[in-house]
């Protein structure tokens, strides 16, 4: 029997995100002042066609902030994408759950990381659920070499990980989650 399951999560908009939104306004703002002189005192056309550009750029630029993550699970394969503004999907990583060599809850008694660590951070919002847990997975990657994933599957992404997870990981699973 085949295992299949996604999920995706919305990456709440932080501080940053508010804060680059806010410059390209303002920008917006400005150009917008600029094109409209150019409309009124040099050419109509031309003034009307910035206009134009500044909105359509101002737009993209401001929902481009807007970012999804999807994980997908296929038969012990896990893949994570990037959805940028529902326009653009790119693909962060691809792990084999047989090839983990830690997985589990992401907490603050969580093992620190090497400095040699490429750390994939997919964490996002689940809205229909009440809480949302943050998980963690080391594994090799051909590519990317040592890599952590930090993500924030739900219970059904977990469950449908683990049967290919190997003994040890299930079993500190099982003893972390007991006790």
């Amino acid at each position: 029997m085949d295992i299949f399951v996604e999920q995706i999560v919305k990456k709440p908009a932080d501080g940053k995100v508010w804060t680059v939104r806010i410059i390209i306004g303002l920008a917006m703002g400005v150009l917008t002042a600029v094109s409209l002189f150019v409309t009124l005192f040099i050419m109509p056309i031309l003034g009307l066609a910035m206009m134009f550009g500044v909105f359509w750029g101002g737009f993209r630029l401001i929902t481009n902030s807007d970012c999804e993550y999807e994980y997908i699970v296929t038969n012990g394969e896990i893949d994570v994408d990037k959805i940028i503004a529902q326009r653009k999907r790119v693909r962060l990583i691809t792990a084999k759950a047989p090839t983990f060599e830690a997985f589990g809850e992401y907490t603050d008694n969580t093992p620190d990381t090497d400095s040699d660590v490429t750390v994939v951070n997919a964490v996002g919002v689940n809205e229909s659920a009440a809480e949302t847990k943050t998980y963690y997975a080391d594994f090799k990657h051909a590519s990317a070499g040592n890599v952590r994933l930090i993500f924030s599957p739900e219970e059904r992404v977990v469950e449908a990980i683990t049967p290919f997870l190997s003994s040890q990981l299930k079993y500190n699973m099982k003893k972390n989650n007991n006790g």
